[in-house]
């Protein structure tokens, strides 16, 4: 079953790729009309390392979900060493989904883009009480109802996070600052890609249920 569940990593890595050049130029399309930047621009993402950094982190968040559906497909305890993981990086997605809000307002507010400490201490002290949140769960809760209390905070959270950020960003772009729209931009590329790691292991459940349809007699390896 564990093939499965780098198949679903392998999806949700190339779904990323994929969209990161449709996704951007979506957002700054007003600016390619006026042909104040190019396709080519938008490449130089594919250079940068906070995106391979992004990058990275939710695949790891991705991999530590898909780990505890892996332990109960397989009848196999879930322990510390799983649930441990799974509270750290997905409470940090969930600070990352509250960030992107505050960011998303406070640019609209302000029209100021840079961070500073205070933005920085909010996150921090998001990622803090999403912890908490998620650990009692992991203390109180069956591993898939835990995984499925923390799929539906992704998927939720990220509809909100995107009801936020995009009329935000539109609103951002008609205004004449300096870099106007990154930080909504922002807050649209942490809805969309954790909305993507809430499908994970629901995808990986449909591939074995699937798997086991076709061939009864086998375990899913």
């Amino acid at each position: 079953m564990k093939k499965w569940a780098w198949v679903v990593l392998l999806l949700c890595g190339l779904s990323i790729l994929i969209l990161t050049l449709p996704v951007m130029m979506v957002s700054f399309a007003d600016a390619l009309f006026r042909n104040d930047m190019n396709g080519k621009e938008f490449v130089t993402v594919f250079t940068c390392w906070p995106y391979w950094a992004g990058f990275i982190l939710f695949l790891i968040a991705q991999a530590a979900l898909l780990d505890i559906r892996v332990n109960t497909a397989e009848k196999r305890p879930v322990t510390k060493r799983n649930i441990i993981p799974v509270v750290l990086l997905s409470s940090l997605m969930m600070a990352l989904l509250v960030g992107g809000i505050v960011l998303a307002i406070y640019e609209t507010i302000t029209k100021d883009v840079a961070l500073n400490k205070w933005l920085i201490l909010f996150l921090s002290a998001s990622w803090f009480i999403w912890g908490v949140i998620f650990y009692k769960w992991g203390g109180k809760l069956e591993p898939e109802s835990f995984l499925e209390k923390i799929r539906k905070c992704f998927f939720r959270g990220s509809i909100l996070e995107l009801l936020v950020a995009i009329p935000t960003h539109i609103l951002a772009r008609y205004r004449n600052y300096c870099c106007a729209g990154f930080n909504t931009f922002v807050g649209i590329v942490f809805g969309l890609a954790i909305m993507l790691c809430s499908f994970g292991p629901g995808v990986y459940f449909l591939f074995i249920q699937r798997w086991k349809s076709l061939h009864p007699d086998s375990n899913g390896e």
